[in-house]
């Protein structure tokens, strides 16, 4: 009864969550903010003038040349407003004593409202185009300009500004408390670059002479729209969501309670052993320990080296966020701040968080441990230093278990003691999973920490906890899916109907009760909108052309198809628009589209129709290998870090793989994904900043640089992979099939 139960309610959890958020009633506003963050707010400082930001005001000063602007929202939101009240309190000799308004640096137009030089102390709308794209928009031709009335010096107006792509408009107002009261607007007819898909701006600005303004009382809001998450506010929804967790969680208690008495039942009959084995395995405990100091403190050495600037930047905002404003804010707030001091000051792109529910629970874990460390207990900035180690500290970690799992799942396939523990140091010693996690700040160790568990639950045959952890390993990154597919086959194969239904019942229950504090604040099919969204960004043409490229510094196919086919020479190979055509009317992106699914589908069939006794003590584990292989190197637009992803599973094939095959694929792949990594990573590094990795006279940067970048080393490079790829289909699919006699020596 309680096993038809939980099925019926993980059914009908499964239904509300799939439900589209439209069929309920939406908020008139997603969210709105009050005042500046100043750790939010990018400011551009130069010698000649000043920003100051606090909580309440903003405080304009320029000195002759100078345009100090501040950064005040960066998204690519379709609607977006504000109001904020605005002083001008000196203009002498200033062109435009203060200018705020919506621009894209992506196609240098803007619409601005601008408050003018003295005498005439004119208030003006204008768009302009062919601007040079700064901090804010420079110069430019004026295309379209609007009087709006005059200001006086000391005065405050309040300004509002909207845009809204979806109706191709961008709105203005200006009141003030002697009168004016105009407004002004722009459509997609008269001025359409603005209204693309691309990122647009907010920002306020002060030039030339001896300008000083200020502003005040600042509101930004986000009218209803869906993008990551669409929100709902609807109290029939929130009474059905309260009622389903409710009831997941009496099931669940019912749950632990008869597992704790059948638990005690069993233990009493067969009573309990200790003890046994322990001498016989000492030497590994022993061997283990002394790995784990050495890679503890490799990996803290590295910490001060660098941090990647855009990714370690959005990953220390993520946890600001999450610490400041609440876990769900991740949904909302990220996608209005741009990290422009990685691009000299230009806002071309927003933070997004593209991410599900285990790594929201992470960067508000990382927020929390860091404001209790290291901030009392209270705020902290997304700069400090100490941030982003922690950041590290539980990647580090992460990979350590990793490692322990990696061991623990050849152990449990009969793997001989000697080999499992080659096959783990092979991991924890692997300088691309260093750099990864300790110098470039990924968290492709927490994803991998979980799918490994699923391995390891499944070959202990444990069949709820094995679906729980691939579950979790689905909620980290777009790019588990594909274990999700692979694996979810493999567990429906290995376990029986009634454990299979029992299990994903109970999955489903445990993950609908985890998401409740989202989904409460946002929507039920918050998970889902943020996986379709993530489709539509990535495949489905949802990102600006230019932003989708062929790889991403990775060494997956497309760049070697660039080079031939096209012409392409060095970075240019990675980074050639995936929409352009490779033959026919067939794009790149569509080519690997084809491709990466009929592999799949080829890697799917093979685990369906394999027979069952071949899966038993991991035969499934090469196919599994092939399938992430396959996916990294035929799907465009990855980066070189997901290649990490491949790995374990590559080590995991020791039972099926000679050793010197083994570390020859192993030293492939990890070349081939630490080489475009450190590439990568060091040219955008600040020199200043991180002069050990960055400096122009360090030999080994130079060195990387020089490989990442020639011809010669990525047609090897890619090729090395194909083989590596092409090698594991033959063992699986060729007539020498992959033994399942135990590796012993």
């Amino acid at each position: 009864m309680l096993l038809w139960a939980a099925a019926v309610l993980a059914t009908v959890m499964l239904l509300f969550t799939v439900t589209p958020a439209e069929f309920w009633k939406a908020p008139v506003n997603d969210a709105v903010y009050h005042g500046f963050d100043p750790n939010l707010v990018y400011a551009n400082l130069d010698a000649n003038g000043s920003v100051v930001v606090t909580p309440e005001l903003i405080d304009l000063r320029s000195n002759g040349g100078s345009v100090p602007t501040a950064l005040l929202a960066t998204t690519l939101l379709p609607k977006l407003s504000s109001s904020v009240s605005v002083s001008v309190l000196d203009n002498a000799g200033a062109q435009q004593p203060l200018r705020i308004g919506i621009w894209s640096p992506w196609t240098s137009t803007g619409y601005f409202v601008t408050f003018g030089s003295a005498p005439s102390n004119q208030i003006i709308g204008e768009t302009i185009s062919n601007g040079t794209p700064a901090s804010t928009l420079m110069d430019g031709r004026v295309l379209r300009s609007t009087l709006l009335g005059h200001y006086k010096v000391g005065d405050s107006y309040v300004v509002t500004l909207s845009i809204d792509k979806s109706s191709g408009v961008i709105a203005s107002t200006v009141t003030g408390s002697d009168g004016i009261a105009a407004d002004d607007s722009v459509n997609a007819r008269e001025f359409p670059a603005i209204f693309g898909n691309l990122q647009t701006s907010l920002a306020a600005s002060a030039g030339g002479g001896q300008a000083h303004s200020t502003l005040q009382n600042f509101v930004l809001v986000l009218p209803h729209q869906r993008l990551w998450a669409s929100k709902v506010d609807d109290p029939i929804e929130k009474l059905i969501l309260v009622a389903l967790a409710l009831a997941g969680l009496l099931l669940v208690g019912i749950k632990i309670t008869t597992t704790i008495r059948e638990h005690g039942r069993i233990t009493r009959a067969r009573g309990v052993r200790t003890g046994e084995g322990i001498s016989r395995t000492r030497w590994v405990w022993v061997i283990g320990a002394i790995a784990t100091v050495i890679y503890l403190a490799g990996n803290i050495f590295l910490f001060p080296l660098a941090g990647h600037p855009f990714d370690m930047g959005a990953e220390k905002l993520y946890a600001y966020v999450a610490s400041a404003y609440g876990p769900e804010q991740l949904y909302y707030l990220p996608n209005l701040v741009s990290l422009a001091q990685n691009s000299h000051g230009v806002p071309y792109l927003e933070t997004a968080f593209p991410y599900e529910l285990v790594v929201v629970y992470l960067f508000a874990s990382v927020g929390w441990i860091t404001s209790a460390l290291f901030a009392g207990g209270g705020s902290f900035s997304p700069d400090a230093v100490q941030l982003m180690y922690v950041i590290k500290s539980i990647n580090v970690l992460f990979g350590l278990l990793d490692g322990f799992l990696i061991f623990l799942i050849l152990r449990t396939i009969n793997v001989s003691p000697r080999w499992s523990l080659i096959a783990s140091a092979l991991w924890l010693f692997n300088p691309a999973v260093w750099f990864s996690m300790s110098v470039w700040g990924q968290t492709h160790v927490i994803s991998l920490f979980f799918v490994l568990a699923a391995v390891w639950f499944a070959e202990k045959h444990m069949p709820f906890w094995a679906w729980v952890a691939l579950a979790a390993a689905c909620l980290t990154r777009p790019q588990m899916l594909v274990f999700g597919l692979l694996l979810g086959i493999v567990f429906l194969r290995k376990f029986t109907w009634r454990e299979n239904v029992s299990a994903i019942s109970w999955t489903l229950i445990v993950t609908f009760i985890a998401w409740l504090p989202l989904t409460l604040a946002i929507s039920p099919s918050l998970p889902v909108d943020v996986m379709l969204n993530n489709f539509s960004v990535q495949e489905n043409g949802g990102n600006e052309a230019i932003l989708t490229t062929v790889s991403q510094s990775a060494y997956s196919l497309w760049p070697l198809v660039t080079f031939f086919a096209h012409g392409a020479s060095g970075l240019d190979r990675s980074f050639t628009p995936s929409a352009a055509l490779l033959v026919g009317s067939l794009t790149y992106q569509q080519a690997g589209q084809i491709l990466t699914v009929v592999a799949l589908l080829v890697v799917s069939a093979a685990l369906a129709f394999r027979k069952r006794a071949r899966l038993e003590e991991g035969g499934y584990i090469p196919l599994v290998a092939l399938g992430i292989t396959s996916f990294l190197m035929l799907l465009t637009g990855l980066v070189a870090t997901h290649f990490l992803l491949a790995l374990p599973f590559l080590i995991l094939c020791r039972r099926w793989i000679g050793a010197l095959p083994l570390v020859g694929i192993v030293v492939i792949w990890t070349v081939t994904t630490l080489v475009p990594m450190f590439g990568e990573m060091s040219s955008v590094l600040a020199q200043q900043q991180y002069p050990i990795l960055a400096g122009q006279s360090n030999a080994i940067r130079l060195f990387v640089s020089q490989l990442y970048g020639s011809d010669r080393f990525i047609n090897a490079a890619i090729v090395a992979n194909l083989c590596a790829v092409i090698w594991l289909a033959l063992l699986i699919f060729g007539p020498g099939r992959p033994s399942t006699r135990p590796v012993t020596a």
